[in-house]
C-alpha cells in the first residue's frame, strides 16, 4: 500500500510539473504570435510606407523633322503620386497622362529637363534629362575663296541638313543674287560677284537661317590696290 501511494503521488507531481511547463510555453507563444510579431510587422509596413520614394525614368524620342520631339515619363511607386512637374529653363511643360503613372509631352527646344515626382507621403525624387536631338543651330559657312570674280565656299549642317534651295546673297542695294552652281554632294556653292560687299544667306531644313556678311579685308579691290602700289614701288626702284 505504501509503495502504491508513493507512485500515485509521484505521478501527480510529474503531471503538475508538466502542466506548468506547457502553460508557460503556451503563454509565451501567445504573446509572440499575437503581440510581438504583429507589432514588428505593422511597424515595418509603416516604416516602408513612410520612407518609400518613387522612381522615375525619362525617355527622349527621336525627331524626324529636328523641330520637335516627345518625352515620356514613367513612374514606379508603392503609394499614389501627386501630379509630376517637368520644367525646361524654368518654364513648365504641360504633361498628358497616357497610362498608369505614365506621362508624355512635346518638346520644341534643346536644353535640360527637370523632373520632380512626389508621392502622397511627401517623399520625392528629382532627375535631370538633357535634350539634344533638335536642330537649333544655323548652317556653317567655311573656306570662302574669291578668284577671278567668282566666290566659292562650303556649306554644312550636321543635323537637319542644308536646304540648298534657300541659298542666295544680297548686295548693299538689297538686290538678290542666286548661286552660279551648287554641288550638293560636297556642299560647295559658287556665286558670280558684281560687288565686293555682300551677305550670304542659307537655311537648314529645320528653318534656322544664317546671314554672313563679306569681310572687307578679303575684298579683291583692296588686294588689287596693294598689288598695284607694290608694282609701282618696284618699278620706281628699277628706274633708279
Amino acid at each position: 500500500m505504501n509503495q502504491s501511494n508513493y507512485r500515485r503521488r509521484n505521478n501527480r507531481r510529474r503531471k503538475s510539473s508538466d502542466y506548468g511547463y506547457d502553460s508557460g510555453r503556451s503563454e509565451f507563444a501567445t504573446i509572440l504570435l499575437f503581440y510581438v510579431l504583429p507589432f514588428i510587422v505593422v511597424n515595418a509596413i509603416i516604416f516602408v510606407l513612410v520612407t518609400s520614394i518613387p522612381k522615375a525614368a525619362v525617355t527622349i524620342g527621336d525627331s524626324k523633322d529636328y523641330i520637335s520631339t516627345t518625352m515620356e515619363l514613367k513612374v514606379k511607386s508603392l503609394l499614389p503620386i501627386k501630379e509630376p512637374i517637368v520644367t525646361q529653363e524654368e518654364e513648365e511643360i504641360v504633361l498628358t497622362k497616357t497610362g498608369f503613372n505614365t506621362y508624355t509631352a512635346p518638346i520644341h527646344s534643346n536644353g535640360t529637363l527637370k523632373v520632380e515626382v512626389k508621392a502622397i507621403n511627401t517623399m520625392g525624387t528629382v532627375l535631370y534629362e538633357q535634350v539634344d536631338v533638335l536642330d537649333d543651330g544655323n548652317p556653317s559657312l567655311t573656306n570662302p575663296i574669291i578668284e577671278d570674280g567668282i566666290l566659292s565656299f562650303h556649306l554644312e549642317d550636321t543635323q537637319s541638313g542644308v536646304d540648298f534651295s534657300s541659298v542666295y546673297l544680297t548686295y548693299d542695294d538689297d538686290t538678290k543674287e542666286l548661286p552660279l552652281s551648287i554641288d550638293r554632294s560636297t556642299g560647295i556653292v559658287t556665286f558670280v560677284l558684281r560687288e565686293n560687299h555682300y551677305t550670304v544667306y542659307a537655311s537648314d531644313y529645320a528653318g534656322n537661317q544664317m546671314g554672313l556678311p563679306s569681310d572687307p579685308e578679303d575684298s579683291p579691290e583692296e588686294g588689287t590696290e596693294e598689288e598695284t602700289e607694290s608694282s609701282e614701288a618696284e618699278s620706281s626702284n628699277t628706274v633708279q
